[in-house]
């Protein structure tokens, strides 16, 4: 079997407007950009690096709420997804960077908060513990790291109706929460004991928020969820036959008036360097 890509979703304009509403999405159930725990966020020369910034909107919406004096940072191994640099602000840079490679030196030390989110497809070997030491190199001494995810071993099906038809949503969550061989996505076993690895790391000051999704964002939720696992279904050539599930899964979702979703607990870790 072949090894399945480095990262399995797709490109394109379609997956940078599920990004972009799943952020949207995010913060307004989160209710920050930006974990109020974090203590270092009145300075006005703070230098802020977002790992896997994708289409770069996380940085995008951030610069909107601090000083053009705050440097802001995106970096991924493919950076097409973001705008053109004559369109960014003067204070936001993207940046090809592969987190699972070694730091470049200039990038040692350098910032006061990294933030990380949606890893999911990226974390190799169900352990994050590669990528929070790469994030620490990249820290100032009692600097910040912030990661979001959504806990799939959480993961339920939800409905609206006591009699709602659920047959295909109960195949996309068993897909979601226990991959097969030729469907080899990470489901993200990790996540729930982020705040342990965290601390294991070295980390202080650790913070974890919980919550489930508003009743209210469970329909597009679900869109998002559907629209991510037609994308690595597609990419992975559609290993066994999860593309025509999936397809099944967002007819039933129609016929129940999307009143039908999965649903799963989102997770934010905060944690400070030691030092300095």
């Amino acid at each position: 079997m072949a090894e399945p890509p480095a990262y399995p979703l797709a490109t394109g304009f379609r997956s940078v407007a599920r990004l972009n509403l799943q952020h949207y999405l995010w913060k307004q159930q989160q209710g920050y950009l930006i974990h109020p725990a974090i203590s270092c966020m009145q300075e006005k020369s703070l230098k802020i690096a977002d790992v896997g910034t994708g289409t770069g909107i996380w940085l995008l919406d951030l610069s909107e709420q601090l000083p053009s004096t705050v440097q802001l940072d995106g970096f991924d191994i493919d950076v097409s997804q973001c705008p053109p640099r004559a369109w960014l602000p003067s204070n936001v840079a993207m940046r090809k960077l592969d987190i699972h490679d070694e730091i470049p030196k200039e990038l040692v030390g350098v910032y006061d908060i990294i933030n990380i989110r949606f890893f999911l497809c990226v974390v190799k070997d169900r352990d994050p513990t590669p990528i929070i030491k790469k994030s620490l190199q990249m820290l100032k001494p009692k600097g910040w790291i912030q990661w979001t995810e959504q806990d799939l071993s959480t993961c339920k099906v939800v409905s609206a109706f006591t009699d709602a038809d659920t047959k295909y949503t109960e195949q996309l969550k068993s897909f979601a929460i226990a991959p097969t061989p030729d469907w080899p996505v990470n489901h993200g076993s990790w996540v729930a004991s982020m705040s342990e690895t965290f601390r294991h790391a070295g980390l202080k000051y650790i913070v974890e928020d919980r919550n489930e999704k508003h009743s209210w964002n469970l329909s597009s939720s679900h869109d998002i969820t559907l629209l991510a696992m037609e994308e690595v279904s597609l990419k992975l050539g559609n290993a066994s036959g999860v593309h025509e599930m999936i397809q099944k899964a967002a007819l039933e979702f129609e016929n129940n008036q999307r009143g039908v979703a999965l649903a799963s607990d989102r997770v934010t870790v905060v944690g400070m360097k030691a030092g300095g």
